[in-house]
């Protein structure tokens, strides 16, 4: 089927004097395409006509300059605060609502209305929703996304914004005029100007018989009256529509051709039927897959069986209604489409070099002094940039960071021979733009990235160039740092803004191809192959518009567009692209949300069942099938069973060699962790933990307490603790703490430790639960401290199975002697049990057993293995925790609610069922399974793996 460009080429070729013409199209594209038309039809050399859009020729009547929309709400803004005064607004607060002014102020000048009386019907509208009894419920829903959008995005209430209404009138005349005074003007001004002073501005400017306006469908009031000028002058109107839409009353597609019809000027140039293609045979495909990317994926295998049967990528077209679809349509395509055109923007906001400058600034408000915030530090290291850069360096880092659990990062330590992380974590010394600007610079230069980052780049350059020359930043210069913050912040605020906004232009072979475009810039277009993606409701056509200061009911008594506007302007763009089409492709996402967004598109259900059209529906299900978790059994292969002789060893990350009590613990919880964690090291995902808790809590006392025992041994070169050694004490363990937590979140060495936030508390419990056992330990005195933190104590248990023994180890807290009393000491900083009914439930897995007491009897059997006690001498083992030092429970353990105050009775039945345990362990008949309580799962790392908890 012929094109309309070519048609109307064809005909143009047969008059007389074509290059004294002057053609007005909606849009370049089409007007390129028509002289690709033009051109293939003429055999001799011939002057071409004019061809312009008629933005172009709307312009060519008028003396001003349109600056970007950047400059526009600049300018607007300064006026707003002028005008209003009482209440001034920094820019970036005020961008979302001056762009939301200036769209309003363009489409009153567009279409001509009168703007002091909507403006001062604006101001007598004293409450908005009392007015609206006439409405239905669908078009209050649009007042109310309406009122929604708003609160979202200001910051004071409706009364500032019912108040801001009284002066919008002298804004929108001082705005003017003040732009006209600098010889500017927004659009919807020109066309204004323009569509009132026609009849004078267009004395020997076009020779009206000459001009051919092509393919309009929805015209402003200006476009409208500038074009019915020269229409009654003699131009021609040159329709693009199809009779299935335009003589049917209840197709909103033909809405507006069927207005012109009614029109005094431009019903003359309905002279001629319009043609019926839109009925003529199609092969209509309608295809339903789950989410966007499912429709990318299945675009791509149906092209490919396109292609496969011979068709040709130039006579094809994909329409993607939303631009986010882009991105996983072009990855999705045939590797061998080696032209390809792409004719449509794409915000620079769904970019990686987007989400690159975000972490940026966002890594320089949160700077304090020399030390950058985790969060911003892990998230740049591991961004795909950072790591084309240098991908080892970055990785070491990140595990480094999450190892060490830092919270605060120092700069120093960030700094580096790559050039991109130096500058990246290096000083922002001439002030944010220039830093960022270093940072793009460097990495449009890496030699690993791709041309389309390369383009993200030049993109990005020139925007923050145009955010510089129209507004500055001057966040370098502020010295207090919330205020430095604030501005950084406002910045940002204003940067995703306009990055929203910013469509990034791609480059390629606009008429040869396949061809790849927004709905918009189908406009008088035609294709064989047609596949339009993302019919759905909420993208085609978009929920709702824009939003305005001018309500509904006012929009709609002034003839200002309202959402049936554009639904019908957008039907007519969804027929249009199908009318001449031979091949068409209907993709819509099969899934919904609860709000109905996602249902098939309105025009898609009427091609469906009012159409008539024969079509094939075929939709790609994933199938649900129940899903059956089969239990998890690992079976002591031999494989499995050299790992498992390895536990002997101990981990590689533990400072002590042997089986540890907690991994026991770990075994009698659930075999299948244990095998995870022990035998395969499959260690969890490690992260930073910003929020200080009660692992961090026990860390640091630890530390401080082992600092501090080791420090008075080495002091007084003996073991012996007396009453006098705490004099300076609760000094002593405050600057302990302060070694600890430097040292933990390397800090620099000599700088005074500042506590913040969650610190503080952590500070704080930690003084007085050291401080605490220190009250305790001068009560006790004298006594000897045997050992701090006593790691290298092992007991060899014979066993019957390969290897024929097994090494238990651990790390003893503390451990001291006073007189013929040995004690084990763990310190706890939450509330564990130290009560159990007897040494068999320390083994029962059915049962809640107390990990405390087989902790520190397990300790007491090693430290009695390697350094036995004298007849005379007694051993108790137990913990320090709060209930101990701040509350009424003793030291100890305790069976059956009765006090242990000898625990190495207990220790050879305890020796036996740990023989029993470790048999079990080692014997390769047993396989590794889960445990059958599903409440162990609830805080396994690896639950995911088991699919429980």
């Amino acid at each position: 089927m012929e094109p309309f460009l070519k048609e109307l080429a064809r005909k143009v070729n047969a008059e007389p004097q074509v290059e004294q013409l002057t053609f007005i199209f909606p849009n370049r594209r089409a007007a390129l395409y028509f002289r690709k038309h033009l051109a293939e039809l003429i055999n001799k050399p011939v002057f071409a006509p004019q061809l312009i859009t008629i933005e172009d020729f709307i312009s060519s009547f008028s003396l001003y300059h349109i600056p970007d929309k950047l400059e526009l709400v600049h300018r607007l803004h300064a006026n707003y605060n002028e005008v209003v005064g009482t209440h001034k607004e920094n820019f970036d607060q005020f961008y979302f609502w001056g762009e939301m002014l200036l769209r309003d102020f363009n489409e009153i000048d567009k279409y001509l209305v009168n703007a002091e009386q909507l403006f001062r019907d604006l101001r007598n509208q004293k409450e908005l929703d009392s007015s609206f009894d006439y409405l239905t419920v669908e078009q209050k829903k649009i007042l109310l996304d309406f009122w929604n959008e708003f609160e979202e995005h200001l910051t004071d209430n409706k009364q500032q914004f019912l108040t801001t209404w009284s002066k919008l009138f002298t804004l929108y005349t001082t705005y003017r005029q003040q732009l006209q005074a600098a010889h500017l003007a927004y659009e919807g001004l020109v066309h204004r100007e323009v569509a009132e002073n026609i009849a004078s501005l267009s004395a020997n400017k076009y020779d009206p018989s000459s001009l051919r306006f092509v393919g309009f469908n929805a015209l402003t009031k200006a476009e409208e009256k500038i074009i019915a000028h020269y229409v009654n002058k003699g131009s021609q109107m040159i329709w693009d529509g199809d009779e299935y839409y335009v003589n049917d009353q209840a197709q909103e597609a033909g809405e507006f051709f069927r207005e012109y019809q009614r029109h005094e000027v431009l019903k003359q140039t309905f002279n001629q039927e319009f043609p019926a293609n839109f009925r003529n045979h199609k092969s209509i495909r309608v295809l339903g897959a789950a989410q966007p990317i499912g429709q990318a994926k299945l675009l791509g295998q149906i092209l490919q069986e396109e292609l496969d049967k011979g068709l040709e990528p130039e006579d094809t077209l994909i329409v993607l209604p939303d631009e986010k679809l882009l991105m996983p349509v072009l990855f999705g395509l045939p590797k061998h489409i080696d032209k390809l055109n792409v004719t449509m923007g794409y915000a620079l906001s769904n970019t990686s070099f987007f989400n690159l400058v975000e972490l940026l600034v966002e890594l320089q408000i949160n700077k304090r002094k020399d030390h950058y915030n985790h969060r911003q530090v892990l998230s740049l290291l591991g961004h795909p940039y950072m790591v084309a850069a240098d991908a080892g360096l970055a990785n070491s880092r990140r595990k480094e960071i999450q190892r060490g659990n830092w919270v605060h990062i120092p700069q120093s330590y960030l700094a580096s021979v790559s050039d991109l992380h130096r500058i990246v974590f290096g000083n922002m010394d001439n002030g944010l733009i220039p830093y960022l600007q270093e940072v793009i610079h460097e990495v449009g230069s890496l030699k690993s990235i791709l041309d389309l980052d390369r383009e993200y780049a030049f993109q990005f350059i020139k925007l923050l160039n145009r955010i510089q020359d129209i507004i500055g930043v001057h966040a370098a210069d502020v010295t207090d740092r919330n205020e430095f913050s604030k501005s950084l912040r406002s910045f940002l605020r204003l940067l995703r803004q306009l990055a929203r906004a910013e469509k990034i232009p791609f480059s390629g072979e606009p008429l040869k191809g396949l061809q790849i475009m927004g709905v918009l810039e189908t406009r008088n277009l035609d294709y064989k192959n047609v596949f339009v993606l993302s019919l759905n409701e909420g993208s085609f056509p978009a929920f709702g518009g824009k939003g305005s200061y001018v309500p509904f009911n006012i929009r709609r008594a002034y003839t200002l567009p309202t959402t049936e506007h554009q639904d019908a302007m957008y039907a007519y763009l969804f027929y249009r692209m199908l009318q001449r089409a031979e091949n068409v492709f209907l993709f819509y996402n099969t899934e919904t949300d609860q709000l109905g967004q996602g249902e098939k598109s309105r025009y898609l259900q009427q091609l469906i069942f009012e159409s008539g059209l024969k079509m094939e529906t075929h939709v790609l299900h994933n199938p649900l099938n129940p899903f059956v978790v089969d239990p998890i059994v690992i079976k002591k292969t031999e494989e499995v069973q050299q790992a498992i002789m390895r536990l002997n060893e101990g981990h590689t990350h533990s400072r002590s060699k042997g089986i540890s009590p907690s991994a026991l613990a770990t075994y009698l919880d659930c075999r299948l962790q244990f095998y995870f964690k022990n035998v395969m090291h499959i260690r969890e995902p490690k992260e930073v933990e910003a929020e200080l808790g009660a692992r961090e809590l026990g860390n640091f006392l630890h530390k401080v307490m082992e600092k501090f025992y080791k420090n008075l041994a080495q002091r007084k070169r003996n073991k012996l603790v007396e009453p006098g050694d705490f004099a300076d004490a609760e000094q002593t363990i405050d600057k302990l703490l302060d070694e600890v937590f430097a040292t933990t979140f390397k800090l620099e060495p000599g700088k005074k430790v500042e506590y913040e936030g969650q610190s503080v508390v952590i500070q704080h419990l930690v003084r007085n639960f050291a401080t605490r056992i220190l009250e305790f330990d001068k009560a006790m005195a004298p006594f000897t401290m045997e050992a701090i933190e006593q790691d290298g104590l092992l007991h060899r248990v014979k066993i019957d199975h390969a290897p024929g023994y097994a090494v238990l180890g651990g790390q003893i807290d503390r451990i001291d002697r006073k007189d013929n009393l040995l004690r084990i000491v763990d310190y706890k900083t939450g509330k564990d049990d130290l009560g159990f009914q007897g040494v068999a439930s320390l083994f029962d897995r059915n049962k809640k057993r107390s990990k405390a007491v087989f902790q520190t009897l397990l300790y007491g059997l090693l430290y009695q293995t390697n350094f036995p006690l004298k007849a005379d001498e007694r051993m108790i083992t137990g913990i320090l925790n709060r209930e101990v030092l701040f509350g009424s429970a003793d030291f100890g353990l305790k069976i059956n609610k009765e006090m242990v105050y000898d625990v190495m009775p207990l220790l050879e039945e305890f020796r036996m069922h740990l023989t029993e345990l470790l048999e079990e362990i080692f014997n390769p008949e047993i396989a590794f399974d889960q445990t059958p309580d599903s409440n162990t799962c609830k805080l396994c790392p690896y639950k995911g793996i088991c699919y429980r908890g």
